[in-house]
């Protein structure tokens, strides 16, 4: 599941930019537009820390949210408050979130709406902002497979978001080997399942490759379609038939939807992919 980098009260800011979805949001009759972003998190309650700009005439602002990058009026109500800031804790699971603001006046009529935020929550806690990156979509392959779509929201790759702890044993950047990207696609369902093997092995577990750029992944070789540019596959070291035959017993449990060959991996490494899991950061 996309300011919010976890471990402590780090802050970054998510753009204002507006976006609309022709056609899906009930608010566009709307006369004003909300400025919203998420400002801070606190790693260990799962807190997101809203703040927008007000609005004349509004009596109330509802917080609507979905785990689909097109929210609108008709979405769960998050929150409702009167102010214009709000922390309050996700407590839905592992994945993707995102937010849209509301405001309304004392008869109930909409009076603007907001840009769309998004977060994406990972099992300790860690929350680290979403964000669109219009470059890295371009870069992406054109499939017509739904869950091949181009990513539009990614999260933010900084020093403190690639320090985060993500998983009891692993921190963000151990699944990004490209030094110098600030967006990716790092799906915490992934790590959820890398860190469920690697309790059951009882010992540290070393990551090959995570997250590819398209770019990064053509420069290695990788497949035209590889599911690292989605953030959902995981290679991890194994040189013999003895350590590729553990591993996927050890991720058997897991259940991906697809393990490359030994010979597939060229001796090197076990792959596994989750391309299969419900997830949405595109804009289809």
């Amino acid at each position: 599941m996309k300011a919010i980098i976890a471990k402590g009260a780090l802050a970054l800011t998510i753009a204002a930019t507006a976006f609309s979805f022709v056609g899906v949001d009930a608010a566009s009759a709307a006369s004003q537009t909300i400025s919203a972003s998420i400002n801070t998190v606190v790693a260990t309650n799962y807190m997101v820390n809203m703040s927008w700009g007000a609005v004349t005439g509004a009596s109330k602002y509802v917080i609507k949210t979905s785990n689909s990058p097109h929210v609108d009026e008709a979405d769960v109500d998050w929150a409702t408050t009167t102010g214009t800031s709000l922390s309050k804790q996700m407590t839905t699971a592992v994945g993707y979130r995102y937010f849209k603001v509301y405001a309304y006046n004392s008869s109930g009529t909409l009076l603007a709406y907001s840009n769309q935020v998004g977060a994406a929550k990972y099992q300790t806690g860690t929350v680290i902002r979403m964000k669109t990156d219009s470059s890295l979509t371009s870069t992406y392959p054109t499939s017509s497979a739904s869950n091949y779509q181009k990513p539009v929201w990614f999260i933010t790759l900084d020093s403190n978001s690639k320090a985060a702890n993500v998983a009891p044993n692993f921190q963000l950047g151990e699944f990004i080997a490209e030094s110098t990207i600030t967006s990716g696609v790092v799906d915490p369902m992934m790590i959820q399942h890398v860190q469920n093997a690697r309790t059951r092995k009882g010992s540290a577990m070393s990551i090959n490759s995570g997250y590819r750029t398209p770019n990064h992944n053509a420069a290695v070789g990788g497949a035209s379609l590889s599911r690292h540019m989605w953030g959902d596959a995981v290679d991890v070291p194994a040189t013999t038939t003895s350590d590729y035959n553990y591993y996927n017993s050890l991720f058997s449990a897991e259940g991906p939807d697809y393990i490359e060959s030994f010979a597939e991996a060229g001796y090197s490494h076990w792959h596994g992919d989750w391309r299969n899991e419900v997830r949405d950061y595109t804009n289809y």
